[in-house]
């Protein structure tokens, strides 16, 4: 059996022979020959001489062999499922009974949606559309909580590629770079007896997004066109699972989440809001911060109203 992840390592390191590989993985050289076959297919630029083999370039994909090699996680990750193309990674994270920790990627999604069932538009190997498998008990009192330790896991690793940018977080689910759309998330939790048992983090970011990519959508942007440089997305995705990880643990061991981090980094933050209901306006103040348990705290008048997550949306 050829450890696909290994083998390309080697191959990345130096030209190997068939006769090489085949010792080393205790397999036929005809199964080494269709493994390179297989690399080629997947888009890596292999140098095949009389000498043996040796990788140049690689896909710019979400491939396994690609990724893994760069995860710094103990459990998210280690069961990696990629497609190159999905109707959506949620879905198919919900459909079966996965190990903790799955995560599931594709290159594009046909039926990505964000919250209250918008679609997400994702260009083919552009943005990172992934899901995350999390297994752990839970009160469902510590929901809302979670999930923004999601959003601020993802938060703090994008901020690191755009220290030059204003980078905020739209309560509740979205992040904002230079007042447009970067970002969104969508949560879907399973709950038994009051504890959630398992959740689905979908996330989605638009990485080296170009400006046609939208649409005319004037409300969304990417790094790239916010940077102007194209970004790792392969590396931008270890650093984001592990973040994530890092962030989870931490939540899972003490229950506590400083909300007053996101709190200070929230987009429109002092200003005068609309709460928007199906496409009706509910409300309309001025975001004053979070409260403890993650609700927003808009002022309307002299009186101030918690808004929840799952129930509104925040417009200007």
């Amino acid at each position: 059996m050829i450890d696909s992840v290994e083998f390309v390592k080697l191959l990345k390191e130096r030209k190997y022979s068939g006769e090489e590989l085949a010792k080393i993985f205790g397999v036929s050289r005809s199964a080494v020959w269709k493994r390179i076959n297989k690399l080629k297919e997947e888009g890596y630029d292999i140098d095949v001489s009389k000498e043996g083999y040796h990788i140049i370039s690689s896909p710019d994909k979400l491939i396994l062999e690609e990724v893994k090699p760069l995860l710094k996680t103990k459990f998210i990750g280690y069961n990696y499922i990629y497609f190159d193309k999905i109707d959506s990674t949620n879905e198919y994270l919900k459909s079966d009974d996965f190990p903790d920790g799955t995560v599931v990627v594709a290159e594009t999604q046909t039926a990505g949606k964000g919250r209250k069932g918008r679609k997400w538009i994702s260009p083919y190997g552009k943005g990172l559309y992934f899901s995350i498998l999390l297994k752990s008990r839970l009160e469902v009192y510590y929901v809302s909580k979670l999930s923004l330790v999601f959003l601020w896991s993802v938060f703090e690793t994008l901020k690191k590629y755009t220290a030059s940018c204003d980078l905020k977080i739209k309560w509740p689910n979205d992040i904002y770079l230079n007042n447009k759309k970067l970002a969104g998330f969508l949560i879907d939790t399973s709950i038994e007896n009051n504890e959630v048992v398992k959740v689905v983090v979908g996330v989605g970011i638009n990485i080296n997004n170009d400006v046609e990519d939208f649409n005319d959508l004037d409300i969304a942007t990417s790094l790239k066109i916010e940077c102007n440089k194209t970004f790792d997305r392969k590396k931008l995705l270890a650093d984001i699972l592990y973040q994530v990880e890092e962030s989870y643990y931490k939540f899972l061991d003490t229950k506590f989440f400083n909300v007053k981090n996101v709190e200070k980094n929230l987009l429109w933050l002092g200003e005068t809001v609309k709460i928007v209901e199906n496409g009706t306006v509910i409300l309309e103040g001025i975001i004053e911060g979070l409260n403890d348990d993650g609700s927003l705290i808009l002022k309307v008048k002299d009186k101030i109203e918690l808004i929840y997550v799952g129930e509104l949306s925040v417009r200007v």
